[in-house]
């Protein structure tokens, strides 16, 4: 629920520049014959998304990219023009696509969070997206059925019954897992560590030798942590609480983060900061510098998502440690064998919208519905161009995901997440099963099923108690009275007991009652 609204403010969707030129404007000519069989390129189509960070998207030459926008214009017989607006940690992304509201400055598709997004407060009661339901039945049944219902059935798509919106699916039900260094394990003689007093021995471990051979034996931390806390927070799962989750409790939907056992997972990451496990300036440490720390061999464990395994398993980018070798984890069991991480979703990573003034939205349907059901779609989305980006043998395909064609710049990440409006490509069932790594990323992501976490929270809307109000979000994300009082407990600026009591009091008497009131009248609403 709040978790995608938090994305969104935090770290995932947003104009550091003011720029709102296209990153790749994709123009092949309008109609005629393909040459090849195909049907004619057809149907203009305005594409407005990020460039999500994608090196390839970003410094690639227009030429290159000028590649992948005309082998799908050819397969799909449509003129899609993309238009990447900058992804900037989600701010500049947020930002420009503000900016193109408040203009009126509309593409004929363009992705948002979800339609009640701050981004376009009061964008649905003012017309300003089509209503998709006739649409969708009549021009859109493989997207339709090949998208999970749980998904089409929430407010980030759907209002009053009508929807209004069209998910951008995620990788899998669930994706996170910890990733811990198996060679560290192994130099320390320990195994995986399935409880915290595991975890702890391995900290101890990381703490006491030089881990990553470069002669400093006080460079390395157990645990990766840094300003977006949000994202690290590995261990309060194990606890049986999540900072952006709700539970129902003695009658009223009450968010994790007020509960006791949210202070006993706090004392944990106090121990791990008093121990010297953690950085002792972890909230200064920026999240875009956490992958260079990682490969320097200063963390022994991070979460991540378990389609990252490939780029934390290459030996290569780690600094003269060529025996570094990462394995994908469940979150150790807590002191009462809670091990949760992911809290259950509707696996929806971002929605796409349609603008009222769109002039043909049964062409946008029609699209969608090909990158949803046609096998050539579904090929591109996964291996890109053939004779390019793989071959055919035998009828077979044969991808490499290691060619430099598919590896420079992340070229591979352009087609399958990139300009693929269905969501991730990386782990289709197609590419799966060509990977070598196929078992072991099809284990990584039972390690994060095993790990979600049931709530009560699931599909909850966006609280109008909390509009305007981002101090009282209920997540870990930055500004927010909880993430102030995380960080000030776990470095000691307060005392545990009476520091956490001050903070649910605090939040409940600036807005939290009424976030709490409304919350609970949602649930009890959806009940009947």
């Amino acid at each position: 629920m709040n978790k995608k609204t938090v994305w969104l403010a935090s770290a995932c969707l947003v104009l550091a520049s003011a720029s709102l030129t296209a990153c790749g404007d994709s123009k092949p000519e309008s109609g005629g014959d393909s040459g090849d069989g195909k049907q004619a390129i057809s149907k203009t189509i305005r594409v407005l998304t990020t460039d999500g960070g994608n090196v390839f998207a970003t410094q690639a030459p227009a030429a290159e990219k000028e590649k992948y926008y005309k082998e799908l214009n050819r397969l799909s017989g449509f003129d899609i023009r993309h238009e990447l607006l900058t992804w900037g940690g989600g701010a500049d992304y947020n930002q420009q696509l503000s900016l193109r509201f408040a203009t009126g400055e509309m593409s004929d598709l363009m992705m948002t969070s979800s339609i009640y997004s701050n981004v376009h407060a009061g964008a649905v009661d003012q017309n300003v997206f089509l209503p998709l339901d006739d649409l969708i039945a009549k021009h859109g049944k493989n997207l339709k059925s090949s998208i999970p219902e749980v998904a089409w059935n929430s407010p980030r798509v759907k209002k009053n019954g009508v929807t209004y919106g069209i998910p951008i699916v995620s990788a899998a039900p669930a994706s996170r897992v910890i990733f811990i260094r198996q060679d560290w394990l192994k130099k320390l003689n320990m195994e995986t560590p399935k409880t915290l007093d595991d975890f702890l021995k391995f900290a101890e471990g990381v703490k006491k030798n030089d881990m990553n051979g470069d002669g400093n034996p006080d460079n390395e931390y157990a645990l990766a942590l840094t300003d977006n806390l949000g994202w690290n927070d590995v261990f309060t799962g194990s606890f049986g609480v999540r900072p952006d989750a709700w539970q129902m409790r003695n009658g009223r939907l009450e968010p994790d983060f007020i509960q006791p056992e949210m202070k006993e997972a706090i004392a944990f990451y106090k121990k791990l900061y008093d121990n010297g496990y953690i950085h002792k300036d972890f909230v200064t440490k920026k999240q875009s510098d956490r992958m260079t720390d990682i490969y320097k061999g200063y963390y022994g464990a991070y979460g991540a998502a378990a389609n990252q395994y490939r780029s934390f398993t290459d030996k290569a980018k780690y600094v003269n440690q060529p025996d570094a070798e990462t394995t994908m984890i469940a979150p150790p069991k807590g002191p009462r064998g809670e091990a949760y991480f992911e809290p259950q979703s509707e696996q929806i990573d971002f929605v796409w919208v349609i603008p009222s003034k769109t002039k043909d939205p049964e062409a946008v349907i029609q699209y969608l519905d090909w990158a949803w059901g046609s096998d050539e779609g579904k090929k591109f989305f996964a291996f890109g161009i053939k004779d390019h980006n793989y071959k055919e043998e035998g009828g077979k395909v044969v991808f490499d995901a290691d060619n430099p064609v598919n590896t420079e710049n992340g070229a591979s990440g352009f087609f399958q997440k990139t300009i693929n409006p269905k969501g991730s490509g990386s782990n289709t069932g197609l590419l799966m099963e060509l990977v070598p790594e196929a078992e072991i990323m099809k284990n990584g992501y039972k390690a994060a099923e095993s790990a979600v976490y049931k709530h009560a929270s699931m599909g909850m809307p966006q609280l109008e108690s909390l509009t305007g109000r981002p101090e009282l979000e209920v997540n870990l994300g930055a500004n927010t009275l909880f993430y102030d009082a995380f960080v000030k407990l776990v470095v000691g600026k307060e005392e545990l007991d009476a520091g956490f009591d001050k903070f649910v009091k605090e939040w409940k008497s600036r807005g939290g009652e009424a976030v709490i009131k409304e919350a609970t009248d949602w649930y009890n609403s959806k009940g009947k």
